[in-house]
């Protein structure tokens, strides 16, 4: 990354993610999600700390997929920049073949596809009514 958003990754433990990650599950787009505690269960959870600002991810890695189950940034780092390096170059370290994540944000579905992303499907949901 240059220098304009020099960072720093380092692992940190499950309760440090889920309490930096407060708030997120309630974004899963399938609504499967109870809690932070839930998104860091399976995955390895990193720090990112720079001037730019903070982030937290968690990453589950299955069928040579690195996977973000979960991220949160504060301050001015640019997310799809820094998951994308960063979880790129982890993956290939591990022997993973992709990378992947969910969103329902429509910008942040731009901003990825840039990147080389696509769009691989969809979360379809129905509200019942009692």
């Amino acid at each position: 990354m240059d220098g304009a958003q020099a960072l720093r990754v380092r692992p940190i433990a499950p309760a440090e993610a889920a309490r930096r990650l407060q708030g997120v599950a309630e974004l899963d787009p399938a609504g499967v999600t109870s809690s932070a505690d839930d998104l860091v269960r399976h995955g390895q959870a990193f720090a990112i700390e720079g001037d730019a600002g903070s982030a937290v991810f968690v990453v589950v890695v299955r069928n040579g997929c690195a996977f973000v189950v979960a991220a949160k940034g504060a301050g001015q780092i640019d997310m799809t920049r820094v998951l994308d390096e960063v979880v790129t170059r982890g993956a290939t370290n591990d022997g993973c073949t992709s990378i992947g994540l969910q969103t329902q944000r429509p910008g942040l579905v731009r901003k990825l596809q840039r990147r080389g992303f696509r769009v691989t499907g969809w979360v379809m949901k129905k509200e019942l009514t009692r």
